[in-house]
């Protein structure tokens, strides 16, 4: 009974997660909308919403018995009704606290390690709300535009209830999807029947070979049975039910694969949610983020109510959490630069999702801030060793800004908890690859930046061009193939150390296959003559035509505006095949997009062409030095500055367990003089320390010429943005925040810089 008991309750568990986050992000968007300032006739209306929203939430919670969810939407509810009745005016630092409440309930839904101080949170709201009330009386709402604070702790990226194993649907859709599921009865009926009929036609070839095996005997031994009167009459039946058996398989085939079809498109429909399910999380984090920075941004979101399959917005959401986050971070300016640059104080960033042709989608991310500096990429490609100084000086404007997709290169000044990392536009790449899609970024000095993203709708089965090279089997999307077609050697020329041929009026580089990806020509396929004759389209193959001359079969491949020939050694044709992704390790294999089940139930590797023009386009690495130098072979050596014996401790003990030497000191003042005695590769230090401060010790070696390009981190309990900016402004390389300190982050940054 127990057990019975349990499942219902966590059943009623999943249904009330989905209620609570519609509930959480409606909440927000409604906070949100009285942070921006409203009329008071308006205002009140949002505010009577609030209070429903929250009175709602608190039966729900109450109903599967979470009581910390219950005392915080009390308490919210208590205070909006004082509010809408008139008997305090909502200030802008109780705004604050609500946002404060619902972020409380959040973290409690979200279970797992959340810790939420429910006393403490609903004593900020009282306070708040007392505040408000000997401040302005009789009001429901006050005129006053809500005014900036003091910063939140940083914000973290947008999250919101955890995604339960339920989901909610249109009985509509499901009624649709059952409808489907009922047309394959009639196959299911069908295959039935043929079993029986295949049955009794191998019964009656089986007799009809026995009949002649006797014949056969009988002329052999001279007793006269003439098998031509037992046999032709039943091999007639046998042949006239054979065809009667594949002519109901062809038609049994189509009804098949029309059923199939139909209950896939279905389920992909069901699979559809609108944008607005990953839009809506960003309003909170761009408030945040623009508050922590001091800065003022305008939200925009465009294209919400689209609908777009799931899995597309669920690998998309933490691409577009980094270009939010550079858009505000790296793009807008300060209030007062912008001024000065004749914008207006507030910045503005718009994230647009439209509809394209081909079961396409375009994601738009845009922002009028400063625009991306190509000096400032170049430059940080030279210190981060992926450009000499003589080659960014050659560099073109294009070439410059692909530069930004590296992982590891970064313009941020320093490194904080939300940027200066050089991941984010990396990330982002692997992710619009990944769905076989493509990025392009426009940048105006001082403008802005727009970065556009075209993906697919929705994930549907996979089509491929079949194809063989290095004896295995490959496919290529057939969305990426313009052409299959029959070259000659003479067709093949050289321009710069690279095969070309005249396609199209224009040259068109080629590579063989097996080349590209590491593997032997299959002997003897170079001159077999497979492929097209001229130039045909995929889908209607022709047999070969006999020619006296070795031929290639060349598919041309496209990816985003670039165009290759691929050498193959047989072109299969198209298929259309189940996709199975790559699992861990094999999560990102290069060349390889994920792999395919055909018909005959081998499995085949879908091939990825941005990654086959990126192997073309690369040039040959040069070798490795026999002799690692000496800077190399050293052993590093990090200074670790705090005067906390704890923390020394801990961070030395970390230090020496990854492999650096560590020598510790107690202050800045002790700091200065190993520096100026010793040689070291790093500095971690503390900020607030007696006799010198991290800030006062980061300037002295800055300031110093010998110890000025020694990378130094600061690690500090010190998380304002004024703080932050005079690490920017003393000289720090990074800047970590002993609330959100991670170890595996600090190592990341240690090795990065030295």
């Amino acid at each position: 009974m127990a057990s019975k008991n349990d499942d219902i309750k966590a059943r009623l568990l999943a249904i009330f997660r989905v209620e609570a986050e519609e509930h959480l992000q409606a909440l927000t968007t409604n906070l949100l909308a009285l942070d921006r300032g409203l009329p008071p006739a308006e205002a009140r209306e949002v505010v009577e919403a609030t209070f429903r929203e929250v009175h709602t939430l608190k039966g729900a919670a109450r109903s599967v018995s979470l009581m910390d969810v219950e005392a915080l939407c009390q308490a919210c509810e208590s205070v909006l009704s004082r509010v809408t009745r008139g008997d305090i005016a909502l200030m802008p630092s109780m705004l604050n606290r609500l946002h404060d409440m619902v972020d409380g309930v959040a973290r409690l839904l979200a279970g797992g390690e959340a810790r939420v101080a429910v006393r403490e949170l609903i004593g900020n709201l009282e306070q708040a709300a007392g505040e408000a009330g000997n401040r302005d009386q009789g009001l429901g709402v006050s005129d006053q535009k809500p005014t900036l604070e003091a910063p939140s702790p940083t914000p973290q990226p947008p999250s919101s209830v955890p995604q339960a194993d339920t989901i909610r649907l249109a009985t509509g859709k499901l009624d649709a999807l059952l409808l489907q599921a009922e047309d394959l009865l009639v196959p299911k009926l069908a295959a039935e029947e043929r079993v029986r009929e295949v049955r009794s036609l191998v019964e009656t070839l089986t007799r009809c070979r026995t009949a002649v095996k006797a014949g056969v005997r009988g002329q052999g031994s001279g007793t006269g049975t003439d098998p031509q009167s037992t046999t032709p009459d039943s091999l007639r039946s046998a042949e006239a039910q054979a065809q009667e058996v594949l002519g109901q398989l062809l038609r049994d085939q189509r009804a098949i694969a029309g059923a199939v079809d139909g209950m896939l498109d279905e389920m992909r429909r069901m699979r559809l949610t609108p944008a607005s399910t990953v839009l809506d999380l960003f309003p909170r984090m761009v408030r945040d983020l623009a508050r922590e920075q001091g800065k003022e941004v305008e939200w925009v979101a465009r294209g919400a109510d689209l609908e777009v399959d799931r899995k597309v917005l669920e690998t998309m959401k933490e691409p577009l959490i980094h270009l939010v986050r550079n858009a505000i971070d790296h793009g807008i300016e300060p209030p007062e630069a912008r001024a000065q640059a004749g914008k207006a104080p507030r910045g503005r960033v718009a994230v647009t999702i439209a509809s394209l042709e081909g079961n396409r989608i375009e994601i738009r991310v845009e922002e009028d801030g400063r625009g991306i500096d190509l000096a400032q990429v170049k430059a940080a490609a030279i210190r981060t060793r992926l450009l000499t100084a003589e080659d960014a000086q050659t560099l073109a404007n294009d070439q410059a800004l692909d530069l930004i997709y590296r992982s590891g290169l970064s313009t941020s000044p320093i490194i904080t908890d939300v940027s200066g990392h050089g991941l984010g536009l990396a990330i982002v790449k692997e992710r619009v690859e990944r769905l076989e899609g493509q990025i392009h970024i426009e940048t105006r000095a001082g403008a802005g930046t727009t970065v556009r993203m075209i993906l697919p709708a929705t994930i549907a089965t996979f089509r491929g061009l079949l194809v063989r090279a290095g004896g295995q089997p490959f496919l290529l999307p057939i969305e990426a193939v313009e052409r299959a077609i029959r070259i000659t050697p003479e067709d093949i020329e050289h321009v710069e150390g690279r095969e070309v041929i005249r396609w199209n009026g224009h040259a068109l580089s080629i590579a063989r296959l097996n080349g590209l990806l590491g593997l032997p020509q299959e002997q003897g396929s170079g001159d077999r003559g497979q492929g097209m004759r001229g130039q045909t389209s995929v889908s209607e193959p022709r047999s070969p035509t006999p020619d006296p001359r070795p031929l290639h079969a060349c598919v041309v491949v496209r990816a985003g505006e670039e165009r290759v020939g691929l050498l193959v050694e047989e072109i299969l044709g198209a298929r259309e095949v189940l996709v199975k992704e790559l699992r861990p390790p094999l999560v990102r294999v290069r060349n390889v997009a994920g792999a395919g089940l055909l018909g005959t139930g081998q499995v085949v590797l879908i091939l990825r062409p941005t990654d086959l023009l990126r192997s073309l386009r690369e040039r040959p690495r040069p070798p490795v030095p026999s002799a690692v130098p000496e800077e190399e072979r050293r052993q590093k050596v990090i200074l670790v500055v705090d005067d906390s014996i704890t923390t020394r401790t801990m961070e030395k003990n970390l230090l020496e367990a990854t492999g650096y030497q560590v020598r510790v000191a107690v202050d800045g003042i002790e700091a200065w003089t190993l520096l100026k005695s010793e040689e070291f590769d790093l500095v971690v230090s503390d900020v607030d320390m007696p006799r010198m401060d991290g800030f006062d010790l980061t300037a002295r070696i800055r300031a110093d010429r010998k110890l000025a390009e020694l990378p130094v981190v600061l690690v500090t309990a010190l998380e304002a943005r004024e703080d932050k900016e005079r690490g920017i402004e003393v000289g720090a390389n990074a800047y970590i925040v002993k609330s959100s300190f991670d170890q595996s982050n600090l190592l990341e940054i240690i090795r990065r810089l030295i």
